[in-house]
C-alpha cells in the first residue's frame, strides 16, 4: 500500500524496557500504509529501536531479531558494583547488526539523549559512535553499569526525558511529529531482582520531562499488565500494531 505523502514525519519512540516491542507493531503498520519516516529520535528502548530504523533496517529483520534474541543474552552480570548488570554485550551485538557506524552517518537523521550520572543533566548525542551512545540511553541506573564516554558517565536518557519530542526539530526539518509513549499508569509486576529494581526505576520515566502531547500524532499502546522485563512478543507487538490501526487514518490525512 502506498500514498501520496506531502509532509515529512518524525518519529519518536519512547523508553519502556520489554515494552518497546509495540514500537516494532507500530514500526509494522506504518510500513504497510506506506508511510515514509524522515527522522528518528529515541530514549531508552526507543534509542535502539530508533536507531534500527534511522540506519535502514527492515521492519521485518528488526521484528525477527526481536522475536528470537533474550534480553539475558544482551547483558551480564557485574557484581557488585555499579549495577546489577551490564550492557555491553548489547552494544556488541548492536555493532554486529548495525555495522560500527556513527549517528550522523545513518540514513536518517538521528539523535538519543541520555543522562550524565553526576549532574543529572540530559544529553542528547546527534553524533558520534552509535553503539555506545545507545547503550548509554539504555542504562537505567541502579540495574545497569553506567558507560563512560569521553570521559562523562552516562545513565538512561529516560531520567531526564522518556520521550524525546522537543529534540526533534534540532535533528531534521519535520513537518508532522508522531510520538509512541510506553507508559500509562504504573503496573509493577517485578520478576526477581533485576525485574524489581528495573521496574521500580522505570516508572520513574513517567515523571521525566516529557509532554506527550506536544506531539501532532500521539500513539499509546495499551501496555497494562506487562513489566518492563517481560518479553511477551506476540502481544506487545500487537498492542503496538492496534494503536496504531486506530490511528492510522488521521496520521494519513496529516501527512498528505
Amino acid at each position: 500500500m502506498s500514498f501520496a505523502q506531502g509532509k515529512r514525519l518524525g518519529l519518536v519512540l519512547g523508553g519502556g524496557g520489554a515494552r518497546g516491542l509495540a514500537h516494532l507493531g507500530v514500526l509494522q503498520v506504518l510500513e504497510e500504509a506506506g508511510v515514509r519516516i524522515d527522522a528518528v529520535t529515541g530514549a531508552s528502548v526507543g534509542a535502539f529501536v530508533g536507531a534500527a530504523v534511522a540506519a535502514g533496517l527492515p521492519i521485518a529483520t528488526l521484528s525477527e531479531v526481536a522475536r528470537s534474541v533474550r534480553w539475558w543474552h544482551l547483558a551480564r552480570p557485574c557484581w557488585p558494583r555499579r549495577g546489577l548488570v551490564s550492557f555491553a554485550p548489547l552494544e556488541a551485538y548492536l555493532k554486529r547488526l548495525l555495522g560500527d557506524i556513527n549517528i550522523e552517518d545513518l540514513s536518517l537523521p538521528f539523535a538519543c539523549v541520555a543522562t550524565d550520572a553526576f549532574t543529572g543533566a540530559g544529553v542528547v548525542f546527534r553524533s558520534g559512535q552509535l553503539a555506545p551512545r545507545v547503550r548509554a540511553s539504555c542504562s537505567v541506573p541502579g540495574a545497569v553499569k553506567p558507560i563512560l564516554i569521553d570521559g562523562v558517565v552516562y545513565v538512561d536518557g529516560g531520567m531526564v526525558d522518556n520521550l524525546p519530542i522537543d529534540i526533534m526539530h534540532s535533528i531534521a526539518d519535520v513537518d508532522v511529529i508522531l510520538a509512541v509513549n510506553l507508559f500509562g499508569p504504573p503496573t509493577f509486576l517485578p520478576q526477581g531482582i533485576v525485574g524489581f529494581t528495573l521496574t521500580v526505576a522505570g516508572h520513574t520515566l513517567v515523571q521525566a520531562g516529557c509532554n506527550p502531547h506536544s506531539a501532532d500524532i500521539l500513539v499509546e499502546p495499551d501496555c497494562t499488565g506487562f513489566s518492563l522485563t517481560g518479553f511477551r512478543y506476540e502481544e506487545l507487538v500487537g498492542r503496538g500494531r492496534a494503536a496504531m490501526t486506530a490511528q492510522l487514518q488521521v496520521l494519513l490525512q496529516v501527512l498528505q
